[in-house]
């Protein structure tokens, strides 16, 4: 073997730490070096062994600290073993330790804050705490649990919660097998314990499987609140009943005037449900206006945001519900503030005067009549006790010139212009106090055929009859409600001047109370004339019935006042509904009877008959007692006068002492200035209790 060879081998014995060593006899003379390389080479692998498990040992380290902090394990292509073992792995380790220990620190005092913020909650919380175990045993509680249901000195943890809570009794439907069933927190709204109320919520804890490993029950005392809610329930309650109860309507905003409450009389009046209301603009709702005003409403609504706020409206005040009725109401408006006096909404609160509007005005034109009334009276007195005495001794010219057809004639002519003064009297009666009619029991429909029938012969226009066979019947002065029907067919004549046909008609009603009409409840008979001619004005719709007015050139105005009048002391009532080219219909309102009007066999006027006797005859006109004095003469009858009652009783007392006692005595009711027929009968009785008497008055209401 050359030295070349013996180098190549130690190189490659040092390279190659699996390869052969060389045999002794193979190196000849460089046997004593090959024993020295086997020896160096022998040590070199060992050394070269030792230093790789050192390296694995510190790699396998590394990677387990990697691991730990989180962080992906070395690859060997990252870091050779010559890099790593300059890196000083054992103080990596030792300061990665530090850092490890350092962090873990800080999270135990992060912990530990955390526990004490925990405990601090677990304790303020306004409510008793529990945690049981999956048993329902007692692991832990707050101090509120104690104090809402643990007695002085009770064992608490590990009690099973029914014993403790529920006394050995836990209720139907516990919630916390509601919460083992759902898996989810359950809510209980109220329960009660010892008088008490709470409201209980419980949550399960589980596991990463879904176990459910712990509940945490929380109990919140809300005694005084349900007490509370009880009262605003109550309050609630007593406020609907109220709402309901009243006469107004209410509605009740938000601050941006959305309705969110309105009750019955609201609902009646605007046409609109509660439910259909809420949400919408009040202004949507309550269509109220002024009139020729359409904005009010917003306008209203606006003024209620002011500072000043209230609002309130009487007159001209109109209501138009959802199907177009129209009301006329009053009202008033006010905000609603909370604690800081900030507006957050609105009440309105109205009210339907349609019905005492219509009474009022219906008292206006009563007072009108009554005044009216008189001057009427006392102006158809003094008439009429002309015409009585005017009549009288046509009737007595009759009498005596019965044979003169000529003078018969003219007496006859001059008592029909008596008779129609005569009924123009009778008329202005019906204004006057004192001029109730006269009521009788009247076949309502023949009432109104004949008086229509009787004021349109001789004219262009023809009645239609719409009368029901089953109309009730009426009681009522035939005379007075004839002319009321007379009045307004003529009027309906007038209207149209070319003719043409009036619709007259009638049925049964019944009126309730509020109702739009001026009447008290009952039943009622309902007459109603239409006619097509030229309308009246709405300017003059409110004045019509008024004494003296009139758009005609000739007329008096008094027909229309008399209707009013006549209708009035039949406790009924007359109204009109018109528009100018449209034509007009006047409504009667009549109270009806339950009897029913029998068929009367008429019978001829009789003659008056004579007789023989005295008759004291007392009135303060002299015209009349002498009408009346020759007429009883005429009769054979002995006739006295006297001027007042105080004569009447002188001359009374007189007959009686001379044995010739008056056989009957005549009076007037009323003497101005002197005792009338009322205060002579009461003495006259005095004297004599069986005395005969007649006392006369123009009003049949008297006395």
């Amino acid at each position: 073997m050359t030295t070349q060879e013996l180098l190549h081998y130690a190189k490659q014995a040092l390279d190659e730490p699996d390869s052969a060593l060389l045999q002794a006899e193979s190196v000849g003379q460089f046997a004593p070096i090959a024993e020295f390389l086997h020896e160096l080479i022998e040590e070199n692998r060992a050394l070269k062994t030792s230093q790789q498990n050192t390296v694995a040992y510190l790699r396998q380290k590394i990677d387990q600290l990697l691991m730990v902090i989180g962080t992906i394990p070395l690859r060997p292509e990252e870091l050779d073993d010559d890099t790593l073992i300059s890196l000083d792995p054992v103080g990596i380790i030792a300061e990665s330790f530090t850092q490890i220990l350092d962090h873990q620190r800080q999270i135990n005092e992060e912990l530990e804050i955390a526990k004490e913020e925990i405990e601090v909650i677990f304790e303020s919380i306004g409510g008793g705490i529990l945690v049981l175990d999956k048993n329902k045993q007692i692991l832990s509680y707050n101090k509120m649990f104690e104090d809402m249901f643990c007695p002085p000195g009770a064992t608490i943890k590990g009690s099973f919660c029914s014993d403790l809570i529920c006394k050995g009794f836990p209720p139907e439907g516990c919630v916390l097998d509601e919460v083992e069933k759902e898996g989810k927190a359950v809510l209980k709204d109220e329960c009660f314990q010892d008088e008490r109320s709470y409201s209980i919520v419980a949550s399960p804890v589980k596991d990463k499987a879904g176990k459910l490993v712990r509940s945490v029950m929380l109990y919140m005392d809300i005694t005084e609140l349900a007490l509370a809610k009880a009262e605003v329930f109550e309050e609630k309650e007593r406020l609907s009943l109220t709402l309901e109860s009243i006469a107004e309507g209410v509605v009740a905003t938000d601050m941006h005037g959305c309705v969110t409450l309105m009750n019955q009389v609201a609902e009646k009046l605007t046409g609109f449900k509660e439910e259909e209301a809420v949400g919408r603009p009040v202004c949507e709702v309550l269509h109220i206006f002024e009139k020729g005003e359409q904005q009010s409403c917003s306008q209203m609504f606006k003024a209620l945001l002011r500072d000043d706020g209230k609002v309130e409206r009487i007159a001209n005040t109109m209501l138009s519900s959802q199907d177009g009725d129209e009301k006329l109401i009053t009202i008033s408006a006010a905000p609603i503030r909370k604690q800081d006096q900030e507006t957050s909404g609105a009440i309105l609160v109205f009210r339907d005067i349609t019905h005492e509007k219509k009474m009022e005005e219906e008292m206006q034109k009563a007072t009108k009549i009554e005044s009216l009334g008189v001057l009427a009276g006392g102006i158809a007195h003094d008439f009429n006790n002309l015409l009585t005495s005017i009549l009288g001794n046509i009737s007595l010219a009759k009498a005596f010139s019965s044979s003169d057809e000529k003078i018969t004639k003219l007496l006859n002519d001059a008592e029909k212009g008596s008779f129609r003064a005569k009924n123009l009297t009778q008329q202005l009666l019906t204004f006057a106090r004192g001029g109730a009619p006269i009521t009788t029991l009247a076949s309502t429909s023949t009432l109104i055929i004949e008086s229509a029938q009787f004021s349109s012969s001789g004219s262009k226009i023809k009645c239609d009859f719409d009368i029901p066979e089953e109309l009730w019947s009426v009681e009522v002065d035939e005379v007075q409600v004839g002319q009321v029907i007379q009045n307004l067919v003529i009027n309906a004549d007038q209207a149209m001047h070319s003719g043409g046909i009036v619709q007259i008609a009638a049925g049964n009603l019944v009126v309730y109370a509020n109702s739009d009409l001026a009447l008290e409840p009952g039943n009622y008979i309902k007459i109603s004339v239409k006619d097509d001619g030229q309308g009246i004005e709405r300017k003059h719709l409110g004045k019509i019935f008024d004494p003296y007015f009139t758009t005609k050139a000739t007329g008096n105005g008094l027909g229309l006042a008399i209707c009013y009048s006549v209708m009035k002391k039949h406790h009924g009532l007359i109204d009109v509904e018109s528009e100018p080219g449209a034509g007009s219909t006047f409504c009667l309102y009549l109270p009806a009877t339950e009897e029913t009007k029998t068929s009367q066999s008429s019978q001829d006027q009789e003659n008056p008959v004579g007789g023989q006797g005295r008759i004291l005859v007392m009135d303060d006109e002299e015209i009349v007692r002498d009408v009346a004095a020759q007429m009883l003469s005429v009769l054979g009858y002995q006739v006295d006068e006297s001027s007042n009652g105080e004569e009447t009783i002188e001359l009374y007392l007189k007959a009686q002492k001379s044995g010739q006692p008056y056989d009957a005595v005549i009076m007037d009711l009323t003497i101005p200035g002197g005792m009338g027929g009322k205060e002579t009968i009461v003495k006259l009785r005095e004297i004599d209790p069986l005395v005969k008497a007649i006392v006369s008055s123009g009003y049949a209401n008297d006395p």
